[in-house]
């Protein structure tokens, strides 16, 4: 028990330095880079033809917030976080690469002048590569990554075993997925942080429970040995998210582009693989899911049939044509978000 207390308290403080430390870099280095971003005059976010008309207006707000939202958690995660520990490193690496894809896909928007940016088809086969290299690297240093298994934290637990191979498709989905929900996500101002956020209390939540055999002995979770050195890239994170926010709430200094929107969304997804918490981890994240599989449904629809489900997607656009206020659809998804990560925490803890 007295072991138990001394984890907890080593994390709070550590977890508090993480957070108050990468919310104050992010938060200079944003500020400077928003004044920097209106004397240059081209380091604007291309706006969608088709968006709401509403969105016109945010012609002359800098995107690439993200990058800086990096660099804090890079920082403060560099300062606590034990660096031989191989979960952080691949987190790391991640968190990084995805982050450089997404820049380079800012980059091309700005330079161009042109809201695409890279092809979709080249970042998805890029982000399945980083994640094959990623699970290689766990699979070396951690032989329950080679034994091809799911986790359902349902019945006391069930495992499925779906071989190695099948399993590396399976990640790929989760991760991959969850990097572009999260930036399909990211289309209204302060839309995407609270439910990162979440989400990211949430898997803290789990690794507290997972690092610790008494507590995961309790609980619908794995036990899985040195994990809790990824709480605090996890604060490192909500600290640099919450920073960005100050600047994101309506009306926008800033955008968070796709250098933060693909680098948390991959990272999030990560992080659940490898506490094999995929399911709850779906259950979390329905809002972003939902996102996503909006795009899908009306993509296919007006390939298959010339129709369309929503009047745009993703969703978020379609209750705005609806006629929903942007401060509406964005205060009803932190509460969806909230509310899906509630239910999904019920299984573990209750």
């Amino acid at each position: 028990m007295l072991s138990n207390l001394a984890f907890f308290q080593d994390i709070f403080i550590k977890s508090s330095a993480c957070l108050l430390i990468s919310f104050l870099v992010n938060f200079f280095l944003t500020k400077r880079y928003i004044a920097y971003a209106h004397k240059c005059e081209n380091l604007f976010q291309p706006i969608r033809d088709d968006g709401p008309e509403s969105h016109k207006k945010k012609i002359k707000t800098p995107t690439m917030g993200g990058f800086f939202i990096i660099i804090s958690t890079l920082f403060s995660t560099l300062l606590f976080a034990d660096l031989t520990n191989h979960y952080i490193l691949a987190i790391l690496l991640v968190f990084t690469a995805f982050g450089a894809i997404g820049l380079y896909d800012d980059l091309v928007k700005v330079l161009k002048n042109n809201s695409k940016g890279l092809r979709g088809s080249i970042k998805i086969v890029i982000q399945f590569i980083i994640i094959a290299l990623a699970y290689l690297f766990l699979m070396l240093l951690e032989e329950y990554h080679m034994e091809g298994q799911i986790y359902l934290p349902i019945f006391g637990g069930i495992m499925l075993t779906i071989g190695t191979g099948l399993y590396l498709l399976f990640i790929n989905c989760v991760i991959v997925g969850s990097a572009n929900s999260v930036n399909l996500t990211d289309g209204l101002d302060g839309l995407v942080s609270v439910p990162a956020i979440t989400n990211l209390f949430c898997l803290i939540a789990l690794c507290y429970i997972a690092a610790c055999p008494y507590n995961s002995s309790n609980h619908n979770v794995l036990y899985i040995e040195n994990s809790g050195e990824i709480i605090y890239f996890c604060f490192s994170l909500i600290g640099s998210i919450f920073a960005f926010l100050k600047f994101n709430l309506k009306p926008a200094k800033i955008f968070m582009g796709d250098v933060g929107s693909l680098a948390i969304g991959a990272v999030l997804g990560l992080i659940a693989v490898i506490l094999k918490q995929e399911f709850i981890f779906f259950i979390i994240s329905i809002l972003f899911v939902s996102e996503a599989v909006s795009v899908i449904l009306q993509v296919g629809s007006y390939k298959l049939r010339k129709k369309r489900i929503f009047l745009m997607a993703p969703l978020h656009h379609h209750f705005e044509k609806l006629g929903w206020s942007e401060q509406k659809v964005v205060k009803s998804f932190w509460l969806s978000s909230i509310a899906f990560a509630l239910i999904g925490m019920s299984i573990i803890l209750f």
